[in-house]
């Protein structure tokens, strides 16, 4: 009971933090048998949670056991939680401790019942793309869980692709990859690598999951080129805003296509790259850093902005106080920076909340009608959420507004802007050209 209502909390926190949540492959995720889910860890606690609240099934999370704290915590997390603490030998001297023996017999009990492990196999939580060096845990877990059995039962690994647009940015997009199961099967049982050649398969599931460069270096160079073009591309081939697999598969060709420039054409490629982050800077020296502020405003967004300015004005009535109050909080205390969103939205969970029930219970209190009070807490929340779409389409209507005055008043400027945007696009477009000549 506890669980199932902590656990829709958390899924409408989630759904609330982020703008969108799309999840594709959903047909992937085994409604029975041992499986073990496997994910990338780009944003500590928030990448548990959206897994654990996006699958109907029980989920059994390995956690690093210094997360557990004290007796009582530590109650919770295992009886309440079901997590399964793993001691890292970097952080524990404890040499009974750190070989695992009882967190690996609770994983092997748990398959040999046909349960569900949730692991991180890169062992650590940090904001990349795409994914790192993984540790031979699951693989260890599943090949020793299928021996136990006798060969009678199967696990599953199931791998699940976490790409947020910005893990710790409030109002940013995540998009859910979840790939066919990787099976032992797939790997040589008379290898005595297969331990390795199960992680190699594991790795190469999650890659076909995600956004996935292999460098810093290169994410930066991506990332520019996805912000420049990604807008243009879309548009070209009449993509909707909201299909997230599409944005996924651009993004990911984008990512190809880089790759082969680089590796075919680095000079001139490197020159482009380097001409797109002049570009990019330009724009944000004048203020500008919406692709969009360079269409023409519509008769339809200011009729949204007219109209819905009175919803506006009531959202913050009802949420600044709560919003200013969660943003000096966080502020306030020392955040490592893969734990920056999971602490932004568990703040925001409980201030939230209990801003919610206080006006609904001093609402009801005040008219005496428990409907009035189950009203206002409805209307804080909705109300809330609008208030944030108004502003980001206000943003829009400045950023907008920016660029035309600039027209007028600093000519010479936006023409240089507007002709050195469309310069860059036919060179990326005859890069696109070539590459996709190549893959045909």
């Amino acid at each position: 009971m506890i669980y199932n209502l902590i656990k829709y909390l958390l899924k409408v926190t989630i759904y609330s933090y982020f703008r969108r949540v799309s999840i594709v492959g959903q047909e992937n995720i085994p409604t029975e048998g041992p499986v073990i889910f496997v994910a990338n860890h780009p944003s500590a606690l928030i990448d548990p949670l959206v897994i654990i609240t996006g699958i109907k099934r029980r989920i059994h999370p390995i956690a690093a056991a210094e997360f557990f704290g004290g007796n009582l915590r530590t109650w919770i997390l295992k009886n309440k939680f079901h997590m399964i603490p793993v001691y890292r030998p970097n952080l524990h001297n404890d040499s009974s401790k750190t070989g695992n023996s009882d967190m690996f017999t609770h994983c092997h009990h748990l398959l040999l019942n046909k349960g569900a492990l949730l692991i991180f196999p890169e062992g650590t939580s940090e904001t990349d793309k795409g994914v790192r060096n993984l540790k031979t845990g699951a693989a260890r877990i599943a090949l020793e869980a299928e021996r136990l059995s006798k060969n009678k039962i199967k696990v599953k690994i199931t791998p699940i692709g976490l790409n947020y647009s910005n893990s710790h940015k409030f109002r940013s997009d995540l998009f859910v990859k979840v790939g066919p199961p990787v099976l032992t099967e797939n790997i040589n049982s008379d290898s005595n690598k297969q331990v390795n050649d199960l992680t190699d398969l594991i790795k190469k599931g999650l890659i076909d999951t995600l956004l996935h460069t292999g460098s810093k270096e290169l994410n930066k160079l991506t990332n520019a080129i996805e912000n420049f073009y990604q807008n243009y591309l879309e548009e070209s081939m009449d993509i909707r805003k909201d299909d997230a697999f599409s944005h996924f598969k651009i993004q990911k060709k984008i990512i190809e296509a880089t790759l082969y420039s680089l590796d075919k054409h680095k000079e001139k490629a490197v020159k482009i790259s380097n001409r797109i982050n002049r570009h990019l800077d330009r724009k944000k020296s004048e203020g500008i850093y919406l692709n969009d502020a360079f269409k023409k405003l519509s008769f339809g967004e200011v009729v949204k902005l007219i109209f819905g300015l009175p919803f506006y004005l009531l959202g913050c009535v009802l949420n600044l106080l709560p919003f200013f109050l969660v943003i000096k909080i966080f502020q306030s205390i020392e955040i490592k920076e893969a734990f920056r969103g999971s602490s932004a939205m568990m703040i925001g969970l409980l201030i939230f909340l209990f801003w919610y029930i206080s006006i609904g219970v001093m609402s009801t209190f005040i008219t005496r009608l428990s409907i009035i009070g189950i009203i206002i807490f409805i209307v804080g929340y909705l109300s809330g959420l609008y208030a944030i779409l108004w502003s980001k389409l206000f943003f829009i209507f400045s950023q907008k507004l920016r660029v035309y005055r600039m027209k007028k008043i600093k000519s010479k400027v936006y023409h240089e802007i507007r002709t050195e945007q469309k310069k860059l696009i036919e060179a990326l477009n005859e890069f696109r050209v070539v590459f996709d000549s190549k893959m045909n």
